[in-house]
Formats: C-alpha cells, structure tokens, sequence
C-alpha cells in the first residue's frame, strides 16, 4: 500500500469521529498499520508532571495561542470551584485543542474529573485522551494515552454497561496492545446487541484495512452505507478499499461522490487525492 493512500485513508478514518460524541481509533495519519502515540512525555502509566506533558509534540504552536494558554492556567489555577472553574477549564481545553494538544487538554480534563468525579466528567476526559491516541505519533505514546482513556471509559461502562458508543471505544484502545483480541471481542459484543451500531462498524472496518482485509472492511462500510446512505466518510473510505482491491470503477463511482456531495473539506480532498493517485496508475 503506498504511503500516500496510507495517509489519505488516515484523513478519512480520523473524520468518522467527528460523527459521534466520542472519537475512535487509533489511526496514525503517518502510518495505518502502526499504532499511534499520544503528543506526550510521559512515563506510560500516569501524567505526573505538567512540564512532562507539554512537551514533545508534533509541531510548535503560535506565540498568540501559547499566551493565551498561559493565561488560561492562571484564570483556572484561580478559579474557585463551580461554574467559574468549570467555564475556565473548558477555554482552556478548547486551546489546547486549537493547538493539537490533546494530550495536555486530557491531563488538565483528568486533573479536574479527580477532583469532580462524574459520569460526565470521566466522558470529557475519556474523550480526548482518546483523541490524543487516535493522533499519535508512536506507539509507545500512544498506548499510554489509550491506557489512560479506557481507564475513564471503563468508569462510565461501570455505571452505564449498556453504552454502546463507550463500549466501542474501549475496544479500539486495546487494538494496539498485546491484548487486541479483547477490543475486537468488544466490538463483536455489540454488533450481536446491535447489528445496525455504526461506529462499530466502522471500528470494525478499520481493524480490516489494517490488517489488510480490504473485502471485509469494504463489507463493513458498505453496510453503513445502507443504513446511512450520505455517510461520506464511510463512502470514502469503501472507495479506498475497492481500489486495493483493483474494483476501479467502483472506487471512482463512490470517490466521485464523495468529491460532489460532501459538505467537508476534509473528505473532498481525500477523495481528489485518491482519485488522482489511481489516475496515475
């Protein structure tokens, strides 16, 4: 698989998250077949430090973003509980968001939810300690983020066990450990609960593309598209799996709806660069 379709496709997988409340996956837009890794300095198993936790990242932010930072953490640190500790925290997530820190957003979310402990609260930091896996750059970072994010999800599923999209994502944080039968056991656990629960399926797909079962994962999302005939991240991704199958004109037809029909800059031009990659073959 060329690299180029191996970073398209990462675009492709990462948008479906943005269909749900939560993220899932974990697939590195540099490397499909890889796990990914949070932005983080971390030992592994617990974000001890926040100087730990704001280095090593992907790329610099802005001096604007980093003083507004900077005066976030002072507005939160002064902050004295209810709702004026809780507006101070979300700002400073949403930056830390803007600059692709998830993994910093997720050690101020944990910070706070150990303090507020709720089923809300574990859902927020689950959720971007989630984000920061899904935009790993390694798999040793990025096992240490899905550790921490099946930690909280696992929390929720212990008050909630029949929360399908939870249960979902707890599995695709196991799939880059030594154990990833047991995500791929969770995901099977709610399909039988629910056959129609797309962000299974999709989960599922994904875990075909990377272990190169593309007619499986061309099955899955096909599958969506039934259910959900304007789900272009689907559709995009179905595209990339028929033409590794070499279905070309089955990956144009569904490529050129994609480039047409969605509303999302990100898709359109994962499915320009994906039709012109095919063209120059």
């Amino acid at each position: 698989m060329k690299k180029s379709f191996l970073i398209i496709i990462g675009v492709g997988l990462a948008l479906i998250y943005g269909l749900f409340q939560l993220p899932k996956g974990n697939v590195s837009k540099q490397n499909l077949a890889s796990a990914g890794a949070a932005n983080r300095d971390a030992g592994g198993e617990t974000l001890k430090e926040e100087k730990n936790e704001e280095t090593s990242h992907a790329a610099p932010i802005s001096e604007a973003l980093q003083k507004k930072i900077a005066g976030l953490k002072m507005e939160l640190a002064q902050a004295k509980g209810g709702p004026k500790e809780l507006n101070s925290l979300k700002e400073l997530l949403k930056a830390f968001s803007e600059g692709n820190r998830l993994d910093s957003a997720g050690f101020y979310a944990e910070k706070y939810t150990n303090e507020h402990p709720s089923v809300a609260n574990w859902n927020m930091t689950a959720e971007l300690y989630f984000q920061a896996q899904t935009y790993a750059l390694n798999a040793q970072k990025g096992q240490a983020m899905g550790a921490k994010a099946r930690e909280f999800f696992e929390k929720i599923l212990s008050q909630d066990p029949n929360n399908l999209l939870v249960k979902s994502n707890l599995a695709m944080t196991y799939v880059d450990t030594q154990t990833p039968m047991k995500g791929i056991t969770l995901l099977r656990e709610v399909i039988e609960q629910d056959p129609t629960f797309v962000p299974a399926l999709f989960d599922l797909g994904v875990l075909s593309i990377k272990s190169n079962q593309f007619g499986k994962a061309s099955e899955r999302f096909a599958q969506i598209l039934k259910l959900q005939p304007n789900n272009y991240k689907a559709e995009l991704n179905l595209g990339f799996c028929l033409a590794q199958l070499e279905k070309k004109s089955e990956a144009v037809e569904h490529l050129k709806r994609v480039e047409k029909l969605s509303k999302d800059s990100e898709e359109i031009k994962a499915a320009k660069e994906l039709l012109a990659e095919m063209q120059s073959h």
